[in-house]
């Protein structure tokens, strides 16, 4: 009989989760007693171990744990209408703020089904995201191959219009006779008579005058 109350002892003693948050720390004062850091209690030497396991201590590692984001409570909040409450960030439940009944949500199914489906969700982003950032420096060698084929065909217009101007410059600058000197009524004979056959022309040109100013004396 006497085993069977050791072994309940032992048994309620050690619940699962009852240090899930482990024992608190501790520092020394000038006068020689202790002060809590979670919890900032000071105590004497000699009560650190009670109390380490008392109720209020836990709940001061409680605490501090959840207002320093420190797991496991980093998936928890305080409940607004209770103070010895918590809400669960990612199944949204209600649990006793005891490290027993935290121990026991965290380890229960609906919250690791929960955490799973988070879990691939995230790998899912962590893909897409890499499926993007390769793609992107695809587009950027696209662009960059479009730039250069706009380059070239910038080239070969400029030089296309280079070659058009030079062609007009060289139309204008070509000689043309004035109107009156055209050869309109050429007889395609030689356009371009020796020395001599010039002078006799304009000797003729001479006479000719010259006979029609005698004619005209004799006639008035």
């Amino acid at each position: 009989m006497e085993e069977a109350s050791e072994e309940k002892k032992g048994s309620s003693s050690s619940k699962e989760g009852t240090n899930l948050l482990g024992p608190p720390t501790f520092t020394d004062l000038p006068n020689g007693r202790l002060k809590c850091v979670e919890t900032g209690h000071e105590m004497v030497v000699k009560d650190k171990d009670s109390y380490a396991q008392s109720k209020r201590c836990r709940l001061g590692l409680i605490d501090f744990a959840l207002s320093h984001s420190k797991p496991p409570l980093n998936m928890f909040k305080q409940d607004p209408l209770s103070r010895s409450k918590l809400i669960c960030k990612l199944t949204g439940d209600t649990v006793n703020k005891s490290e027993e009944h935290i121990w026991k949500h965290i380890n229960g199914k609906r919250f690791l089904n929960k955490l799973e489906q988070k879990e691939r969700e995230k790998e899912l982003m962590n893909e897409t995201m890499k499926e993007e950032g390769e793609k992107k420096p695809k587009k950027d060698k696209k662009k960059k191959n479009k730039k250069k084929e706009k380059a070239v065909e910038e080239i070969i217009s400029e030089v296309r219009d280079s070659t058009e101007n030079e062609s007009d410059s060289e139309e204008s600058e070509f000689w043309m006779p004035p109107v009156g000197d055209r050869w309109d009524f050429d007889d395609e004979g030689d356009r371009w008579g020796s020395g001599s056959e010039l002078e006799e022309s304009d000797e003729e040109n001479e006479t000719g005058v010259v006979g029609l100013c005698i004619e005209q004396r004799y006639f008035f």
